[in-house]
């Protein structure tokens, strides 16, 4: 697998007042502009010309619901580490919405996947198709036991 280039853009520099309608956005992304205000003091039309630098620099990258898979009868969540020899595979991977997260990693893998699959049915079609591609080396997956934290945004600290 050819390496990835990391860039080295340096991080987007926020002051105080991006990082409260930040965090305000963060605890409720269905929050009004208005309500965003109240909160954080900030008058509302700077709440949005905010809101748009950061969603224009890619801080906010959209906006979306969050599901939980259990409830809709996706049981088994499963992470998957693969050993593989082409880049073809991340794209292959991105395109399957069974796989929530995919991630180009360092150190013994070259990729890790995070799944959610009805069943172990599923979860095992899922790994023997990667298994039997050309381009796969191996698959090693852990079905995890419980979801104590997962994909939950985190606020941001003042300086």
């Amino acid at each position: 697998m050819t390496p990835i280039d990391i860039e080295d853009e340096p991080p987007l520099e926020l002051d105080d007042a991006d990082r409260a309608v930040l965090n305000a956005r963060i605890r409720d992304a269905r929050a009004s502009v208005r309500d965003i205000a109240t909160e954080t003091g900030i008058v509302a039309n700077r709440v949005d010309d905010r809101l748009t630098r950061l969603e224009r620099a890619g801080v906010i990258r959209g906006y979306t619901a969050r599901v939980d898979y259990d409830t809709l009868g996706y049981d088994v969540t499963a992470i998957l580490r693969l050993s593989t020899t082409d880049d073809a595979v991340l794209e292959r991977l991105r395109g399957d919405p069974r796989f929530i997260a995919v991630y180009a990693v360092t150190g013994r893998d070259d990729v890790v996947a995070v799944g959610k699959f009805a069943d172990t049915d599923q979860l095992n079609s899922a790994a023997t198709e990667l298994l039997t591609a050309d381009d796969v080396r191996a698959v090693d997956a852990s079905v995890a036991l419980d979801a104590i934290r997962e994909f939950e945004p985190f606020e941001l600290d003042a300086e």
